[in-house]
Order: C-alpha cells, then structure tokens, then sequence
C-alpha cells in the first residue's frame, strides 16, 4: 500500500534532523484528528463528594470544546500517602461512568439507558483500581449512554464541517487528563478502556505525552489494512474510521514512534474487531522498535484465546501492568 508522506518517512526525517519520534508522530497524528496536539483547557466543576469505606467519590463534569457536558467521577483512597498514580477508565459502547462505578466488582448484568433487557459486562473496575490503590477517574465517552445524539450520528455531521469525532472525543479524555495533572495528590497517569474506550486510550496514548502508560483492552488496535481485507467493515461505527490515516500509517508505526513509552494490549484471537492477523502484524512492527529502545519489557502483548470481553484475567493483567509502570 502506497503511503502519501507516511510516519515511516517523516520518522526517518526527524531523525536525521536530530527531533523526536514520538513528537513527529504525535503531531502527524494529531492532524489526522483535526486536532490540536497542545494540552487543552479545562473548568471542572464538583457537584459533590460520598465518603465511603476507604474510598472518596466525587461527581464532576466539565464543558467540552463545543459546550458538551461531560460526567465523571474521581474514586480515589480515601487517606492517600502522598502522589498516587491515576489511571482514566473508559467504558464500551454499552457502558458509562456508572457502570465503571459500581460497588459490586466483576461481570454482572448492567441494562443500557433505553434499553428494557441487560447484558453482561465488567462492573465496578473503576471502583476496584481505586480499592487497589489508583486514582481513577471514570469518564462517561461522547455520543453513548444518556450523551445524545448517538457518536455515530455526531460522527456523520463531523466530516462536514472539517471535523473527527474521534478528534472531538479525545479532547475530552485529553481535558481530563489536564485536570489529574493539575492535582497535588496524582502522580504518574495510565489511560485503559475496553471496546470503544480501547481504541480510545489507545489514540489519547499516542497523541498526549502526559500519558504515562496505556492497556487498551478489545479496542481494535492492531493494523487498519488488516482489519479492512479480513475484517467485518460494519462492524466499527464512523467515529473509528480517520480519513487519510493509512496515507500516513498503519497502528504499528505510530506505536513505535511511541518507544520506550510502556504499553499493554489485550487481543483475544477471535476478537471480532481486532482480527489475529493484525495484531500479529502491530506486534512485529513494534517489538523491534522497543527492543531497540532496550525496553522489550515495556510492551506487552496478550493474546489470549476468546473473543470480544472484559474477563477477569483481562482486568488483572491491566492492573499488574499499571502497578508496575506507574508506581
């Protein structure tokens, strides 16, 4: 496939003018979203805090660039000793804040607004990194859950007006992002998600610097040219299709422009989003470029046997990976 000023090619440039990968790669990228690779402003307002057995949960929200409201909450331990790392949790396209931050930690039947029968999902995750000892701040993403219009249908007028949902739904992440950088008690920031929030913390991952780590979970990563020729095309609503990215790179080489910076991915082998074939390709793409950084332990990829889900075994992976990367 013919790449048109590929991030291979404008890699191999900075190098030879002495810039960095990673900020080539970040700012190719950040081009491709119709965004601004810049830190963005954020105002976050508390509507109030619960006190709870060992844990603080307070519920906020900020305005996005367009005055979209955006909900979160921050859980964190309620007697911290000193910085503590934050890692932002990012739901599917069934799930929300709420769903993240449930008492009752695993797989459990959660009923989508609108929707009269449940399904099954991992429950209370977010809650459960902060049991551990993180900060988590559970974000309710763009376009799902009660956020309406659906992201798809915001997706379709995006393209028209010279804008990426995708750009759009990483700026809020990203206005997270500033928040936890801008409190005393947060150290160093990981970004994880499944589904809808993989493929989401993986982008906010490779466009903000400030991301120390990421586990993206189910999210599609691999290799876009793979998933078009093996995948199933319906399957990814338009908020996941960037124009013009392949012109500029596959997964693979924005991912090694990232080394050293550590990552995790989790890639069941029958997972209907990420077929087999492309995460096996991202892998050989991007282990030579952290072997070359001597940080083969930095990234590390899972492919387990099964399908799309957020099992337990995922979730303690994601958890054993950010204790040692962030800690």
């Amino acid at each position: 496939m013919i790449r048109l000023a590929s991030i291979t090619l404008l890699i191999s440039l900075a190098t030879a003018a002495q810039e960095p990968r990673a900020a080539v790669s970040r700012q190719t990228f950040a081009e491709l979203l119709k965004t601004s690779a810049s830190a963005p402003p954020v105002s976050v307002t508390s509507h109030g805090r619960v006190a709870e057995t060992g844990l603080v949960v307070e519920d906020l929200t900020w305005e996005s660039s367009d005055n979209e409201t955006v909900p979160a909450y921050l859980i964190r331990p309620a007697e911290p000793t000193g910085r503590l790392p934050a890692v932002i949790c990012l739901h599917g396209s069934s799930g929300s804040r709420e769903s993240m931050a449930t008492h009752e930690f695993g797989p459990g039947q959660w009923t989508r607004p609108g929707r009269d029968a449940p399904h099954t999902r991992m429950l209370g995750w977010a809650r459960e990194l902060a049991r551990r000892g993180f900060i988590a701040l559970a974000i309710t993403q763009r376009g799902l859950d009660r956020r309406e219009p659906p992201i798809n249908v915001q997706a379709n007028a995006m393209l028209v007006q010279g804008r990426t949902a995708m750009g759009e739904i990483l700026y809020e992440i990203r206005q997270g992002l500033t928040y936890l950088k801008g409190r005393e008690d947060v150290g160093r920031i990981g970004i994880t998600g499944m589904s809808f929030g993989g493929i989401t913390s993986f982008y906010t991952w490779l466009l903000d610097d400030r991301v120390a780590a990421a586990a993206p979970i189910c999210g599609g990563v691999g290799s876009l040219e793979s998933f078009i020729r093996l995948g199933r095309l319906s399957y990814h609503g338009t908020y996941w299709w960037l124009p013009g990215m392949l012109q500029r790179g596959d997964h693979g080489d924005f991912a090694s422009a990232m080394a050293p910076k550590p990552l995790m991915l989790w890639a069941p082998t029958s997972d209907v989003g990420m077929p087999r074939e492309g995460v096996d390709r991202f892998r050989e793409q991007v282990e030579p470029a952290y072997a070359q950084a001597g940080a083969e332990r930095a990234l590390r990829i899972h492919q387990p046997p099964g399908e799309h889900s957020f099992t337990m075994e995922a979730f303690e992976a994601m958890a054993e990976f950010f204790n040692k990367v962030l800690r």
